[in-house]
């Protein structure tokens, strides 16, 4: 058993639809690594014979953020990447990551990154259509504790980012 295994998984809020997500191998071991860092931090800092224990959003998030260091990884190798074919595919990894990392932990700031990444590949009707979606979900999001500690930690300034999405779609 893990830090991660010890809470029941909370019912859902009313409203919220059950999203089952299949992880690539890549994506799995992305995620693993991070939640090993996070649980030997954790475990380092437990008083002795005892170990630390996490809520299961706080987990989610912790993959949600290993998804994301992945796809900046694929990034990186593709603006280094000369292959069209090599191109597509990592660009295609880094797209269904970063929508797997909003879909276990729904932080609108994710979409703003995938309305980047078609940005960045020029394809500005899509970028626009993620630039749009993120100004709603971030208009309704109320972020709790846990995503204020992550959004923090990443060093997200949200109303930079927030004017940065409306401008775009002018």
């Amino acid at each position: 058993m893990s830090i991660f295994d010890r809470f029941a998984k909370p019912k859902p809020p009313k409203g919220y639809a059950k999203v089952t997500v299949q992880f690539t191998e890549e994506e799995s071991e992305a995620m693993g690594r991070t939640l090993r860092r996070y649980a030997a931090v954790a475990n380092a800092y437990a008083p002795e014979g005892t170990e630390a224990i996490v809520p299961l959003k706080l987990k989610d998030g912790m993959a949600a953020q290993g998804l994301t260091e992945y796809v900046e990884d694929l990034m990186r190798q593709l603006r280094h990447s000369e292959s069209i074919a090599e191109k597509t595919s990592l660009m295609d990894k880094a797209l269904k990551a970063q929508m797997k990392a909003y879909a276990i932990h729904n932080l609108p700031v994710y979409l703003f990154q995938v309305a980047g990444m078609f940005e960045f590949v020029g394809d500005t009707a899509n970028a626009k259509e993620f630039f749009q979606q993120f100004l709603r979900a971030q208009s309704d999001f109320k972020a709790d504790q846990i995503d204020t500690v992550f959004l923090k930690r990443t060093g997200f300034d949200m109303p930079k980012i927030v004017a940065m999405a409306t401008e775009k779609l002018r």
